[in-house]
């Protein structure tokens, strides 16, 4: 009698033990089941957190875009979701902190463009036309020169320079000229004054949009004594001087600081990162393009 109790027991509890695992089991299942729905459906990759990315952003239009294709075939565009959802934590990790977008896995090394050396060779032309710029317009007062902005040409200020609007289709990684309309794609000349004073947004730091994006300064007419220069991060000087180039991955936190208050004028231009595959600035261009904003 009682070893068949003791029997009878010993079955209860490998049964017991049984259903705990199916409920644990279960429980996984439904939880994978509501993350990938909130995935599919929301901003937010976490469904018990309140704070997720309005649709009212760039990054949470980009993430309803991608969305709305219905297109899960598309491994790119899988990429670019997933990086989306996951921005904040990935900016946590990382030095490159940028604003609406970043892409895992480009190296943070110095990065040598071939574009610099085509600029490099133009060199006097472009210093030529800038000067013959300001002989005529010397009345007129302006920081930024902008020939693309957000990926949108500036039809007026292209035809003003077209030595550089020329040199500009040469440039094989710029963004603005090889992906059109894409929003990371800036071109503009920067000039620097003994006016500018203490509320210059230049003077502020900041992040780009996306750590995709290689930021290059290209010093033009600067003054040989005293140079502007980019501050990294509070920390390392790029000095922005003539006819040499510097670059920095544009999601670092940077300012430009002209301490004098020399006049210094230089060329800045957008180049996509070397580790981008053409098929992925292609989907990038398509996701992250000027009606975003």
């Amino acid at each position: 009698m009682l070893d068949s109790l003791r029997a009878m027991f010993e079955t209860l509890g490998d049964q017991v033990w049984f259903f705990r695992f199916l409920v644990i089991f279960g429980v996984i299942c439904i939880y994978r089941t509501l993350l990938n729905y909130v995935i599919r459906s929301n901003h937010c990759a976490n469904p018990f957190c309140s704070k997720c990315s309005g649709s009212g952003t760039i990054r949470g239009r980009a993430i309803n875009n991608i969305k709305n294709d219905n297109d899960d075939d598309n491994s790119l565009d899988s990429i670019i979701l997933n990086n989306l959802l996951q921005h904040d934590r990935l900016c946590r990790k990382n030095d490159e902190k940028p604003t609406v977008y970043f892409h895992r896995g480009l190296s943070s090394n110095n990065i040598t463009l071939v574009d610099q050396q085509i600029l490099i060779d133009h060199y006097d032309e472009l210093r030529q036309e800038i000067i013959k710029y300001f002989q005529k317009n010397d009345n007129i007062q302006w920081m930024n020169f902008y020939l693309y902005k957000n990926g949108k040409e500036n039809k007026i200020n292209c035809e003003t320079l077209p030595k550089l609007f020329e040199i500009l289709h040469l440039l094989p990684n710029a963004i603005c000229i090889n992906n059109q309309s894409c929003l990371f794609g800036d071109c503009f000349l920067t000039r620097l004054t003994l006016n500018d004073n203490n509320n210059n947004e230049e003077d502020k730091n900041k992040n780009g949009l996306t750590n995709c994006c290689i930021r290059m300064h290209f010093g033009l007419i600067c003054d040989d004594q005293s140079f502007a220069y980019v501050l990294i991060k509070n920390q390392k000087r790029l000095p922005i001087e003539n006819k040499r180039i510097i670059s920095y991955n544009h999601a670092l936190e940077h300012s430009i600081q002209n301490p004098n208050k020399k006049q210094q004028i230089f060329l800045t231009i957008d180049f996509w990162h070397p580790d981008l595959s053409s098929e992925m600035r292609k989907q990038l261009t398509s996701t992250f393009h000027t009606g975003l904003i």
